[in-house]
């Protein structure tokens, strides 16, 4: 087909197919409204006749009320209701038929007519009656002007409903005139708009074609196939410069694209492999850090054993080798995973009997728990460590009423558990310290004024913070009244 907008310019061409379609489809627009309008206007007609006898008998309602009470209160607002409401319907009555017709829907409203008129003549003379306190009239004009009231009621429902009939049928009549009109507008719509787009393709297409090309070469450049055909355009005009940089970008993606892909796999693998080696690296971590518990420990209590089988009798030395033998079946059975409160506590009972035996009064403990954080998860062999930390350093010069309390309670939000004592308190610089260390995951740091290594506390610093992923889980706080509280502090909506 020959193109007979070939001499304009590519945006002339564009513009023309454009601007002819925009008005064609505006004429359609606003005539297609025109009809509407119409259709919509007359279906809103349609039942007019119906609301206006709904008004009509609305206001005889009102006024027939109105004269009840009246005529049984006599009362100011009563006769003001009915003058009110007997003018708006006098009004509305003159508007019916005044003579008599053989045509059906005006002999009905020439028979309403005059039986409102009756209506009113009765109602005003019973009104007036019962004014001049007339008994006799009243009650005659009142009954009569009731039954009038109940033949002019009937009188209008029947032509409401014969109204109702006529606007259904015209209704219906009406609707189906506008889907046809529709059915006639909608195909001139189709076929304007068919001719519209051969008007746009006739325009456009020797512009869009070579763009078409060019989007479906770079999709599969896209789509990482660069094995395409170059164009090697001879056109003189925009589009040929257009195919001429494609190629030159094709050719530039050749030849470094595969270096760059290969450059980018390389990476990934190395990230991935990063990734893993960090995920294996905490793992260790946590495994190495739970393994550090002190051998010491095993050698006192065994000796303690001892020399209680020596000196005293068979039946409490066997009870203390069972608390040995629970304390010490808890740490392998649990190595490097959680447990509850209530198991580290129930841990921490065998552990807080042998210590009782071995020192005998010198300490006392005390404990505060919380039954509802009894279910909490934490890691292992968490709270034996903090008390062996105040026997051994907080209360090591103390040779009685040396106090231990462990609480593990609800606080707001979190979980809080503590271990305290009252003995000779931390250092702050030792407590600074260990805290550094905790959290850049070192096994242990030397205390220089005292000689020791506390890689115990630092063992469970840094599992409680790689556990809940929180540096601020674990505080060490000085008491009011001299000592050292070991403070844990959780989420409780992190672990329930």
């Amino acid at each position: 087909m020959k193109n007979p907008f070939k001499n304009l310019s590519i945006r002339a061409q564009l513009m023309t197919g454009v601007c002819v379609s925009f008005l064609l489809s505006l004429v359609i627009t606003v005539c297609l409204a025109a009809l509407f309008s119409r259709v919509m206007r007359k279906t809103g007609n349609s039942f007019q006749t119906n609301a206006d006898l709904d008004a009509f008998l609305t206001n005889i309602e009102k006024t027939e009320s109105a004269m009840e009470s009246y005529m049984k209160y006599r009362t100011f607002e009563s006769i003001d209701r009915y003058y009110h409401h007997e003018a708006a319907a006098e009004n509305e009555a003159e508007r019916f038929c005044r003579t008599p017709s053989e045509d059906e829907i005006l002999q009905k409203e020439y028979v309403i007519r005059m039986l409102s008129l009756s209506f009113f003549d009765l109602s005003n003379k019973a009104i007036a009656a019962r004014r001049a306190n007339n008994s006799y009239d009243a009650d005659l004009y009142y009954y009569k002007a009731l039954d009038c009231y109940s033949f002019l009621r009937e009188e209008i429902v029947s032509l409401n409903m014969r109204f109702f009939n006529m606007n259904a049928s015209n209704y219906t009549e009406s609707k189906a005139r506008a889907q046809r009109t529709i059915a006639r507008a909608i195909f001139a719509l189709i076929a304007i708009f068919v001719s519209s787009a051969l008007l746009l393709y006739i325009s456009i297409a020797g512009v869009t074609r070579p763009l078409s090309e060019i989007s479906g070469v770079a999709l599969k450049v896209a789509g990482r196939d660069f094995d395409v055909p170059l164009f090697n355009s001879e056109q003189k005009n925009e589009i040929g410069n257009i195919c001429r940089a494609f190629d030159a970008m094709i050719i530039s993606i050749k030849e470094y694209i595969g270096a760059i892909w290969e450059k980018a796999l390389k990476e990934n693998e190395l990230r991935e492999k990063e990734i893993e080696m960090r995920a294996l690296y905490t793992d260790a971590r946590l495994k190495a850090l739970q393994d550090q518990i002190q051998p010491h420990f095993l050698f006192n209590t065994l000796n303690t054993g001892a020399q209680l089988a020596m000196i005293e009798g068979a039946d409490k030395t066997c009870y203390f080798l069972e608390q040995v033998a629970d304390f010490l079946r808890y740490n392998i059975q649990h190595p490097g995973s959680d447990a509850t409160i209530g198991e580290e506590l129930g841990m921490l009972d065998n552990y807080i009997y042998i210590m009782k035996t071995r020192f005998g009064e010198r300490y006392q403990f005390t404990k505060d728990v919380d039954a509802t954080t009894l279910g909490v998860k934490i890691p292992n062999t968490i709270l034996q460590p903090l008390v062996e930390n105040c026997i051994k350093h907080g209360l090591k010069d103390i040779t009685e009423n040396g106090r231990i309390t462990i609480k593990s309670l609800r606080r707001d939000e979190f979980i809080v558990i503590e271990i305290s004592d009252n003995g000779k308190g931390f250092d702050p610089a030792a407590k600074k310290e260990i805290l550094k260390q905790a959290a850049a995951g070192s096994d242990g740091v030397l205390i220089s004024d005292k000689g020791h290594v506390s890689s115990g506390l630092i063992n469970v610093i840094s599992r409680l913070q790689i556990y809940f992923k929180d540096e601020s889980v674990f505080d060490i706080c000085e008491n009011s009244d001299g000592g050292t509280t070991f403070r844990i502090k959780i989420k409780a909506d992190d672990n329930v």
